[in-house]
């Protein structure tokens, strides 16, 4: 094993440690009271040929909501499952190798009015390890309402349109779901979105399921385990991650640039919104 990859792996390692001290310390801030499965279709970048299938949830509280990754929530207590049970370094170094590039979970969350009420909350990982956050103000759509009517797991839905950081969307939401929310960042009318697309085919969000929460279900937050960041810097951080993986690990770990790995490739970086 050369040094490079040993130092990144011990890297992996710490972070990990990091990790999950932080995620025992997590605070409660709402109780979930209803529950909607979407199935989503993304892309990491553009020369992604067939978008990666995922199952998202969005848990909506009374004061607040959360919306991610059922698969990458798996992932993550997998891993802290692995640390909590070997107390050999290398067993976790193991788990890492044997799920390398194999999860196909989004990365991402979105908080809505978290930590308070107005602001939005996004947080992503890169490469496993490096755990980002940003706050912003929650977007404001400009969405016209359409012609077109459908049923969306037992719903009746209608029809929006908008144009939002560089996508349009086409959403379908239900006045007999009085929230306004949705997946993603997405909100704004007058009933829970159930579906959502934009036009370059690159992301889309279906509703499989909705439930009301019988047993205790909390959103949790907490900031501590994420490096702060902005929208723009994110985004730019994002897109040097796709352009060149190696030195942008290396930047983020302290390491200085070195020689990319032959086999590695260039990529474009699939921002679902873009700030500039």
């Amino acid at each position: 094993m050369n040094k490079i990859l040993l130092m990144k792996m011990l890297f992996s390692l710490l972070a990990f440690c990091l990790f999950a001290a932080c995620v025992h310390s997590q605070e409660v801030v709402d109780t979930v009271s209803v529950r909607v499965q979407y199935r989503a279709l993304y892309k990491h970048t553009h020369e992604q040929k067939e978008a990666y299938d995922d199952i998202n949830l969005l848990d909506i509280g009374r004061h607040s909501s959360r919306f991610y990754s059922q698969r990458f929530e798996h992932f993550l207590h997998q891993r802290d499952s692995v640390k909590s049970v070997n107390t050999d370094p290398m067993s976790y170094l193991q788990f890492l190798a044997n799920t390398f590039g194999s999860k196909k979970g989004r990365e991402y969350e979105v908080y809505k009015h978290i930590p308070q009420r107005g602001t939005l909350t996004y947080t992503d990982v890169l490469h496993n390890d490096f755990f980002f956050y940003y706050e912003e103000s929650i977007p404001t759509f400009s969405w016209e309402l359409a012609e077109g009517d459908t049923i969306i797991i037992g719903y009746p839905c209608h029809k929006a349109v908008c144009k939002f950081r560089g996508r349009t969307w086409t959403a379908w939401y239900s006045l007999d779901l009085p929230f306004d929310n949705g997946p993603w960042k997405l909100g704004g009318l007058p009933g829970l979105i159930l579906a959502a697309s934009e036009s370059r085919h690159e992301f889309s969000f279906v509703a499989t399921g909705i439930e009301q929460m019988r047993q205790t279900a909390t959103i949790c937050f907490q900031p501590k385990r994420y490096l702060r960041s902005t929208p723009v810097k994110f985004q730019h951080l994002l897109e040097d991650y796709w352009k060149d993986q190696w030195n942008t690990t290396n930047r983020l770990q302290g390491s200085e640039y070195s020689e990319p790995p032959k086999a590695q490739r260039t990529f474009n970086a699939c921002l679902m919104d873009k700030y500039e």
